[in-house]
C-alpha cells in the first residue's frame, strides 16, 4: 500500500472519486488534494518548511491534472522539478487526464519523474495497472 497520494485536480468530482477508491481498494493510505499546480506547490513548500523529515513526509505518488485554471500539470512540473524531484527522489507521478492530444502523451514522456499516463475517471482497473507498474509495483509486494 502507498503511505500518502497527492491528488492535483480542479474538479472536485473527480477528486472525490479518487479519494474513495484509493482509500476504498486499498491502494493508498493517505490522500491529500490540491486544486491546482499552484496549490500543490504550497503544499510542498509549506511540507518543507515545517516538517521535521519533510521526505519521509512527502507523498510516495502524485495524480496529476493536466488542464487546470491557475496553473495547470505542465506548469507544475516545469517547477516542481527542478525545486523537489531531487530531494525526493521516491516520490512518481501519474497524469490523470481526459486529454486525447498526442502531444501531451508525448510531452509526458520528457519527463523522468512521471511514470504513467491514466484516462480520466480514476478507475479500480486503472489502479490495478498501477501496481503493475515499475516503479510502483514495490509498495505492493
Amino acid at each position: 500500500m502507498i503511505r500518502k497520494v497527492l491528488c492535483v485536480d480542479d474538479d472536485s468530482i473527480s477528486l472525490t472519486i479518487s479519494q474513495l477508491l484509493l482509500k476504498r481498494t486499498g491502494f493508498a493510505e493517505d490522500v491529500v488534494t490540491a486544486i491546482d499546480g499552484s496549490d500543490a506547490l504550497s503544499y510542498f513548500e509549506n511540507l518543507f518548511a515545517t516538517s521535521a523529515d519533510p521526505v519521509a513526509n512527502a507523498p510516495e505518488l502524485i495524480l496529476l491534472d493536466i488542464n487546470m485554471p491557475v496553473m495547470n500539470g505542465w506548469e507544475f512540473l516545469e517547477v516542481y522539478v527542478p525545486q523537489y524531484a531531487d530531494k525526493l527522489t521516491s516520490t512518481r507521478i501519474v497524469i490523470l487526464s481526459s486529454t486525447i492530444d498526442p502531444e501531451d502523451f508525448a510531452l509526458a514522456k520528457q519527463y523522468p519523474v512521471v511514470v504513467e499516463f491514466i484516462s480520466k475517471p480514476l478507475s479500480i482497473e486503472n489502479l490495478e495497472e498501477l501496481k503493475m507498474n515499475d516503479a510502483i509495483k514495490q509498495f505492493f509486494q
